[in-house]
């Protein structure tokens, strides 16, 4: 054999031991590969709770959850290029916007549970109490999260809308991308008041809201918003696809639901 041939047949062998390191890889990364998962901080409460009862169930499946604000998990994804193998939203407006880039495989969202929204207003002043003295003159500022960006502004504007006070109101709000600066807006008494999701920041996310820096003025109905929808699903690139719809199915499990409705969050069965 010419040393040419020889060449040849080493570069061919060199070949097929790389396919077959490659596809060894693949296999075990599929089989015990970690599951990332991007979750917003609002949520932190009663998703860490889920998920320290899944690793009980699959203690052998390696998980990680990331916690950050949903805009910015949203950001991180779309325009960073970042690929988590489950992204978790609280509402329809962020998860929308990884679904509108094409990444998030559709079949796979779910619904895993639902909040209610709330007027509140700084803890000391009494000068609002319902919606609808939003527009009276005497208010002059109401924080509200962004409707374009994140879902508490979305559900926020069907509440104003419904209770028929939104030209009004309209000219006032003070808009912010993460409803934690609207909250928080609230809470440092710059604002007459606000609308906010009942248990978020306040239960689900303590650590990052105070109940003594606002008082809840109105429960606002059902019937004037949503529902509000909590969901979560799988990103198409995901080279975890068993394990994180076995995740999935687990967030919506009745195990999960208990869980979180001990921490917040109100059950699918519940949400009407």
């Amino acid at each position: 054999m010419s040393r040419g041939a020889q060449a040849l047949v080493v570069v061919l062998l060199l070949a097929v031991v790389a396919m077959g390191l490659l596809l060894i890889g693949r296999q075990q990364g599929e089989k015990g590969g970690r599951v990332l998962v991007y979750a917003p901080c609002g949520l932190q409460g009663p998703v860490q709770m889920v998920v320290t009862a899944y690793r009980q169930h699959h203690p052998q499946e390696p998980l990680e959850v990331v916690y950050d604000n949903a805009n910015v998990l949203v950001r991180r994804v779309v325009k960073q290029g970042e690929r988590p193998d489950v992204f978790i939203s609280p509402g329809e407006v962020e998860i929308g916007q990884v679904a509108r880039a094409n990444l998030l495989d559709d079949r796979s969202v779910q619904d895993f549970g639902t909040l209610e929204m709330v007027l509140i207003a700084p803890a000391q002043r009494k000068t609002v109490h319902r919606v609808e003295d939003l527009a009276s003159p005497e208010i002059k500022a109401v924080a509200l999260g962004d409707p374009k960006f994140n879902s508490v502004g979305y559900y926020g504007e069907q509440v104003l809308r419904a209770r028929k006070v939104w030209e009004a109101v309209q000219p006032k709000l003070i808009l912010r991308e993460f409803p934690l600066e609207a909250f928080n807006l609230v809470a440092q008494d710059k604002v007459a008041a606000g609308l906010a999701y009942l248990t978020c920041p306040l239960d689900t996310a303590p650590e990052k809201a105070s109940k003594q820096s606002v008082r809840i003025v109105e429960k606002i109905p059902r019937g004037s918003y949503g529902p509000i929808r909590l969901q979560l699903g799988l990103l198409k690139t995901s080279k975890q696809q068993a394990a994180a719809r076995a995740f999935i199915d687990f967030m919506v499990s009745d195990e999960a639901q208990q869980v979180m409705a001990r921490n917040g969050v109100i059950p699918l069965e519940a949400r009407q």
